[in-house]
């Protein structure tokens, strides 16, 4: 059986759901600058606008920043993805994003729908993001 046929236990499948979970939730509710603390130590977060994050401490500056914002963002998740390729445990899911700038919030619309391709890493006993990258479907005009 190759890496890629071999399945995934459930408890791996949940322990990854809760982590992309938690990343939204943090992002979502004032907690960005906590956001590093779901990568590897080598963690990589691309294809985010402006410029791509590499290494934990560049995730956590980004964080530092965006928590900092008046920012209102919800993170919408769905068809979850989790196997292995090549020995590496990846997973990929569908992304919406909503966001504004100003509160209230009226007249919402998704920033981007695309997908989140990650690559999963064992580190000190917990399942971390070694590396997210962002691929849009769509990016509405603003």
């Amino acid at each position: 059986m190759s890496n890629s046929e071999r399945p995934v236990p459930i408890e791996v499948c949940l322990a990854i759901q809760a982590l992309t979970n938690e990343h939204a939730w943090r992002l979502d509710h004032g907690a960005s600058d906590t956001l590093h603390e779901l990568y590897a130590s080598n963690g990589e977060l691309l294809q985010l606008p402006p410029r791509d994050l590499v290494g934990r401490e560049a995730i956590k500056a980004w964080g530092a920043d965006r928590v900092k914002l008046p920012r209102i963002s919800r993170h919408v998740e769905t068809n979850h993805r989790v196997f292995w390729q090549a020995g590496i445990l990846k997973g990929t899911l569908y992304a919406s994003v909503y966001r504004s700038e100003t509160e209230p919030a009226t007249d919402m619309q998704p920033l981007i729908v695309g997908d989140y391709e990650d690559e999963y890493v064992l580190e000190d006993g917990r399942w971390l993001i070694r590396q997210r990258v962002i691929r849009r479907a769509f990016r509405a005009a603003r």
